[in-house]
């Protein structure tokens, strides 16, 4: 496990004042710092602890993200954690789930945790991503589902994927991952919001799109929706977006809030021509507004991305209830530079009626 630390912020600042040998210095000191690095947390308030899940992977694969396991942590104050080690990894007795742990969501209804999470099958299936759900009475020993939560089929209108190169040989990417499940106090149904591509009605490499499922209980079963949010460059059928990762959806101030992130490497050049791109880096959170929880959801300004995230350096940013003010929010995720977490010290999040900004 781990975060943001001033050790290693520190050790870097004396290293980098060696008469000789900075650079090979430097360098080891990352290699040492990333060799288990830490990514993609997500958080569950449970009565008065906090439960952390995030991924853990290994230095040794290339991409990082090749491999991953979900690990977990619990605190009482978001800044001292006691860890618990893995919660779920692979299993190879599940194709669908054999290759790769990916990012999820948490919830706790009637005395019972429920970890929603994506993964990828081995080998040639390594992009083919799936939805799982894991069940548990404490919080530390889970029961998985041997089946896919929701998943659409090929002959499905709205999702699919794409031909995409990795390593020399070619995948077919499905995109069906980082599922967020939220319950609509109006309903009292749940709706799953997933990063998704989308099929009908897009062209070329960049369709990414915000996937929607719902359910009238919490562990399903989930019937497919159209996205959510299906954003399109004016003239084109092609997304600003190639994918749109760790989505997440708030109620507030008479509308719902997505907010989610995309690496800049996939973001479409078309789009770029059209927006700030001083606010545009890896960091940026974006962010879009609907009337109804099912969306369309539509950029909340031209360059829809929260004020701040730009220089804030996380990736994957979610709110959290601040701790020492429920009504409020921080911002948490990790640092994409260093792989390592980021919850403490707070990011605040200064959200008024007409804008949202991170205190940088």
């Amino acid at each position: 496990m781990k975060f943001n630390s001033t050790l290693y912020q520190t050790t870097a600042q004396l290293v980098g004042q060696l008469p000789k040998g900075r650079s090979k210095a430097l360098g080891a000191l990352f290699s040492l710092w990333n060799s288990h690095p830490s990514w993609d947390p997500w958080l569950l308030k449970d009565g008065d602890i906090y439960r952390l899940f995030y991924l853990l992977g290994s230095s040794k694969s290339g991409p990082w993200w090749l491999e991953g396991k979900i690990c977990g942590a619990i605190s009482t104050d978001l800044e001292q954690w006691q860890d618990l080690g893995t919660v779920l990894e692979v299993s190879p007795e599940h194709s669908w789930e054999a290759g790769r742990m990916l990012a999820g969501c948490a919830l706790k209804e009637n005395g019972i945790y429920y970890l929603f999470y994506s993964a990828a099958g081995e080998g040639a299936e390594i992009m083919n991503e799936g939805i799982g759900l894991a069940t548990s009475s404490d919080g530390i020993h889970w029961q998985r589902s041997p089946r896919e939560l929701v998943k659409p089929d090929a002959n499905y209108r709205w999702y699919g994927q794409y031909k995409r190169s990795l390593g020399g040989f070619d995948y077919d990417h499905y995109q069906w991952r980082d599922p967020y499940v939220v319950k609509d106090e109006q309903t009292g149904r749940y709706y799953m919001f997933i990063c998704a591509y989308r099929k009908e009605g897009g062209k070329g490499a960049y369709r990414g799109c915000v996937g929607l499922a719902v359910a009238d209980r919490i562990d399903g079963s989930y019937e497919l929706l159209p996205p959510a949010a299906t954003p399109t460059i004016e003239g084109t059928q092609e997304s600003p977006f190639y994918e749109m990762e760790r989505p997440q959806v708030i109620y507030r101030n008479g509308q719902y809030h997505l907010f989610f992130s995309c690496w800049t490497t996939w973001l479409n050049p078309k789009w770029l021509g059209t927006v700030d791109r001083t606010q545009i880096t890896d960091s940026s959170l974006y962010w879009y507004v609907a009337d109804q929880i099912t969306g369309p959801y539509q950029p909340a300004r031209q360059t829809p991305v929260v004020s701040g995230s730009s220089r804030s350096g996380i990736y994957g940013t979610n709110f959290f209830s601040a701790p020492d003010a429920p009504d409020e929010f921080i911002a948490y995720g990790w640092y994409c530079k260093r792989m390592t977490l980021a919850i403490s010290p707070f990011v605040r999040v200064i959200w008024n009626q007409d804008s949202i900004r991170l205190s940088i």
